[in-house]
């Protein structure tokens, strides 16, 4: 699903730019504060909506500017036409996204239609971080491998809106109420992940394999409550706690994928490299799933690989980016540190000085 063109403005300390990237591999190198992260933080805000730099968005528009515009055009594959997706947002908050000459209403949409990948240095806290960083993780495989899941997901956060102010004022009788259709949406939602898990771990194995052969981690999935009971026992047993608490403590909203080494916490007994290399397979053990099950590869965003893995790790990585054949962004500081040892079939190379943007002709 490449980007064929794009077109950013007021992001960051980038100036203006307008480029064909390679449908392939895009090296992006430059010095630090240089604006190559910016980038690829543009691509994100646009799939994502939010960025991978910054809780506050508006932090990534350019101090000189009251908005930001990112303009792409793609396409899924050689069989169907280009699309352009557009999104402009304003310093305000307020912000739209546009499907060729069609306004979209959930960022969902865009998320769907462009899928990303990240690998930069704060994706390597998927070990170390809160359990909602794995359940975040699991869901992007889910939502994006299985259509059925974000309509559940939001019905399902409904009903738990719900429960829990039931909860708050102590409205005991409305809880029958709400755990009908709380529980029937957990089963479903509990569903999803199941049957996701099962690929994402079969694939992560073989990709943790090829990048290092001496490690053994096991991927677990804890639902959010007490695996040896079903749901409507525990919520009943939890009921007095619940309503004392004024929220649900057990539920899909509290699933978790466990991460270990010897059923140790992978977190508390790898090396921060070991980490690295770990997460780096789940990211791409993601890619190759998304691919199996839809035909085509996520774009992948790779930031400051060289100061994150050495050079064994970082050309395993890139091998197996190399034979997904998805789509890379991928920066440096250095061009050296991203070129030595690989050479893709296809690729491009920008360099980027105080915000300019070049492409490199290529001898």
């Amino acid at each position: 699903m490449p980007i064929r063109q794009l077109d950013i403005q007021g992001v960051r300390n980038l100036a203006p730019l307008d480029i064909t990237p390679s449908p392939l591999v895009n090296f992006i190198y430059g010095d630090n504060g240089s604006g190559k992260t910016s980038v690829l933080e543009a691509i994100h805000l646009l799939a994502a909506g939010k960025s991978f730099r910054s809780t506050q968005v508006r932090q990534v528009l350019s101090h000189e500017r009251d908005r930001c515009e990112i303009r792409l055009r793609f396409q899924r594959d050689d069989e169907t036409p280009e699309r352009e997706l557009y999104h402009l947002r304003l310093k305000n908050g307020d912000h739209l996204f546009r499907l060729d000459e069609s306004l979209l209403s959930a960022q969902s949409q865009v998320a769907a239609l462009l899928p990303v990948q990240v690998i930069e240095p704060n994706t390597f806290r998927l070990l170390s971080g809160t359990p909602e960083d794995r359940r975040q993780f699991l869901d992007w495989g889910v939502f994006h491998v299985e259509p059925a899941f974000i309509e559940e997901w939001r019905m399902f956060r409904q009903t738990l809106k719900q429960r829990n102010s039931a909860l708050k004022q102590d409205q005991g009788d409305w809880l029958d109420v709400w755990n009908s259709g709380f529980i029937e949406s957990a089963a479903r939602i509990d569903q999803f992940r199941k049957a996701y898990l099962t690929l994402l771990v079969a694939e992560f194995r073989k990709t943790l394999a090829s990048l290092d052969d001496s490690l053994d981690v096991n991927l677990n999935y804890y639902p959010g409550w007490d695996r040896e009971s079903d749901l409507a026992s525990v919520l009943e047993r939890q009921k007095d706690r619940d309503i004392q608490l004024g929220f649900t403590q057990s539920g899909p909203h509290r699933a978790e994928l466990r991460i270990t080494v010897n059923r140790v916490p992978a977190a508390e007994v790898l090396s921060r490299g070991q980490q690295k290399t770990v997460v780096s397979a789940l990211k791409l053990a993601q890619g190759i799933v998304f691919k199996q099950q839809t035909g085509t590869a996520p774009i992948y965003l790779v930031d400051d690989l060289a100061s994150e893995l050495d050079a064994r790790h970082r050309l395993a990585l890139c091998q197996v980016l190399e034979d997904l054949k998805c789509q890379v962004f991928i920066t440096s500081i250095e061009k050296n540190q991203l070129m030595d040892g690989w050479a893709p079939a296809d690729f491009k190379v920008f360099h980027v000085e105080h915000g300019q943007l070049q492409e490199e002709t290529l001898a």
